[in-house]
């Protein structure tokens, strides 16, 4: 098999992906051996792919009977894939059932890198409602959204993200304090805190790898205050552990459960 990378392309990056389809496509170990007869690759060169993607977590090798099969990343990537794809036809009809319940805008946004991407909305009932567009894409430090978002990242994947928050002129503390407060209670209430007199409540969605994305319910802070939102909590996160028991985060709604008692 003669590969050629494409226009702009990576030769090397075609090739560890042909082997890397090579494993997939089988449902037990395969050899080196196997990788070289199916790729065309020298053996040294199939090698050394091999050990870069085990490297990277892509691919491991089994303790007894040999050969390389998908280890623990590429799955973990795989499943997050499928859920982000599944999440939005899943929430729907239970955002539909928040925003008629409470009569305010209920919005689904996920993580894409260092940004959060607002994917769909179900406009407020009232006349005087908050609008948030869908597309709307923002760092992922802004806003309730983004606390709900970032709880469940490690100090690795936080610390760039609070250097750019302080370039933006944020309160790198303050977003810690509020991410460790949505970390413990399963949800996170805040007024103003991205946009001036808009009260939101984020409550994380789970899949079987972790928090996939957030739900947020917002409005005037005049109507939808604290004590409006606290009131509203029993039965929003009751809905949203629906839509994450759907999508195999039923494990983690123990965090819902005991948000609830707070």
């Amino acid at each position: 098999m003669k590969m050629e990378s494409g226009p702009g392309g990576s030769q090397t990056v075609d090739r560890a992906l042909v082997v890397l389809k090579i494993i997939a496509s089988e449902n037990g170990p395969v050899s080196l051996e196997e990788v070289v007869e199916r790729s065309g690759l020298h053996k040294s060169i199939a090698y050394r792919l091999l050990r870069s993607l085990e490297n990277a977590g892509f691919i491991g090798r089994g303790p007894t009977v040999g050969g390389y099969t998908l280890a623990a990343t590429f799955l973990s990537m795989s499943v997050l894939a499928v859920s982000r794809m599944d999440i939005r036809g899943r929430a729907r009809p239970l955002m539909e059932e928040i925003s008629s319940r409470h009569r305010e805008t209920v919005s689904l946004h996920v993580r894409s890198g260092d940004l959060r991407v607002c994917v769909d909305v179900i406009d407020g009932l009232h006349a005087v409602r908050r609008a948030v567009p869908i597309g709307e894409t923002l760092p992922l430090f802004a806003g309730e959204t983004g606390r709900m978002l970032m709880s469940e990242l490690s100090e690795t994947e936080l610390s760039p993200l609070m250097a750019a928050a302080a370039k933006a002129n944020q309160n790198p503390d303050r977003i810690r304090a509020d991410i460790v407060r949505a970390r413990q209670q399963g949800y996170f209430i805040g007024i103003g805190v991205r946009t001036p007199d808009v009260g939101s409540v984020s409550v994380p969605i789970y899949g079987s790898v972790g928090i996939l994305g957030a739900v947020t319910i917002s409005g005037p802070a005049s109507r939808w205050n604290r004590a409006a939102m606290k009131a509203a909590l029993p039965s929003i996160l009751s809905s949203i552990a629906v839509v994450s028991d759907t999508l195999g985060g039923g494990a983690s709604l123990a965090r819902g459960t005991e948000a609830k008692r707070t």
